[in-house]
């Protein structure tokens, strides 16, 4: 059965860095996929621009939050950012949700992990956080402990050329995000005796056992 996807992100590039494999996983398994970004503070044009290339090249969809150009998710009043996903959520009427983990590192991955919880008072959905791999903080790093993998062996390579889509955020000190998300993949997928895998946070299953 095709399942209908919802993944909220605060920026370009977050949700291909920490699940590229799974998102091409789950399209792979027949699933419609549509990320939302909610923020594009500076450059906005290419950013604009790299997203939607990379759900073209990918097959997924892309939108952006009507608050996006210029803003912080910080910057943006709580009530208006869960109205405009409420709205959201009831147009899509999504199986499940991808978002940040609550206690990313990155004030706006807080924020819109917070608005998603928000929004589950009118409508309920499986919802997963991912780890942020490109969040180079040991501290908050160290306390991510997930409860679901995915192996996404067959998709690293994939999950590689979505990232390269972002060429403006493999520059200076974000350089880094490529290397990482092949590090990360191997040492999660050791830990379930596979070669790549990428890891989640469950907080709520809407299937009944």
């Amino acid at each position: 059965m095709m399942k209908k996807i919802l993944l909220v992100t605060a920026h370009p590039d977050d949700a291909e860095i920490s699940m590229g494999g799974t998102i091409r996983k789950l399209l792979n398994q027949g699933h419609y996929i549509i990320n939302i970004i909610f923020s594009i503070p500076s450059n906005i044009e290419v950013r604009k621009k790299e997203a939607i290339e990379s759900s073209k090249n990918f097959g997924y969809e892309v939108q952006f939050s009507k608050y996006c150009e210029g803003n912080n998710v910080e910057d943006i009043p709580l009530h208006k950012l869960i109205k405009e996903l409420d709205d959201i959520i009831e147009k899509v009427d999504p199986d499940e949700v991808y978002t940040h983990w609550m206690d990313d590192s990155h004030q706006d991955h807080q924020k819109l992990s917070k608005v998603v919880r928000s929004c589950f008072r009118k409508k309920q959905f499986t919802i997963y956080e991912f780890e942020q791999i490109n969040q180079n903080n040991n501290i908050a790093a160290n306390q991510f402990h997930p409860n679901i993998y995915s192996d996404i062996t067959e998709f690293m390579e994939d999950k590689k050329r979505m990232i390269t889509m972002f060429q403006s955020q493999l520059t200076g000190y974000m350089g880094h995000y490529l290397v990482n998300a092949e590090h990360i993949g191997s040492w999660r997928g050791s830990q379930v005796n596979c070669k790549y895998a990428e890891t989640f946070l469950l907080i709520f299953s809407k299937e009944v056992l």
